[in-house]
C-alpha cells in the first residue's frame, strides 16, 4: 500500500537526518512491501536524497516566519516526502499528496503540524 511506502520513506529520512550513512535502514524498513509499493518507495527515497538542499531551501523560503532550522524535523521529512512524490509521480492527484502528508505529520509531529505542512504543500504544489 502506498500509504505504508510513504511512511517506510519518511522513518528512513528522519533516521538519516541522525545517521546519514546507514544505508542498510531502508532495506529493513522495506523487506515485507510488494515489488510495485517498494519501487514506488524507493523512488521517492531516491528523490529526496538526490534534491535534499534544493528541497530544504524550497521548505525555507515558504516557511515565511520560520528559521529552516526551527522547523521540526518531523514536519521537514513528511515535507520531503510530499514534495518527492509531486514531483515524480504526476498521475498521483494533487490533494492526494497533500492528504498523506499531512497524515504523516498527524501522525508524527505536533498538533499544530497538519496545518503548517498542508499550507506548505498547497503553495509548493500550486507553484509547480
Amino acid at each position: 500500500m502506498r500509504t505504508t511506502a510513504r511512511e517506510i520513506v519518511f522513518k528512513y529520512i528522519y533516521s538519516r537526518l541522525f545517521n546519514p550513512s546507514d544505508e542498510g535502514l531502508f532495506d529493513v524498513l522495506a523487506k515485507d512491501l510488494n515489488v510495485d509499493d517498494r519501487n514506488f518507495a524507493n523512488a521517492i527515497k531516491d528523490q529526496i536524497i538526490q534534491n535534499e538542499s534544493k528541497y530544504f531551501d524550497v521548505i525555507g523560503d515558504l516557511a515565511i516566519g520560520y528559521k529552516l532550522n526551527r522547523i521540526y524535523s518531523t514536519d521537514k521529512c513528511a515535507l520531503l516526502v510530499g514534495m518527492a512524490e509531486f514531483d515524480i509521480f504526476k498521475d498521483t492527484p494533487r490533494i492526494v499528496i497533500i492528504d498523506e502528508t499531512v497524515k504523516l505529520a498527524s501522525k508524527y509531529s505536533t498538533d499544530n503540524s497538519p496545518d503548517f505542512v498542508n499550507g506548505i504543500m498547497a503553495t509548493y504544489t500550486e507553484e509547480k
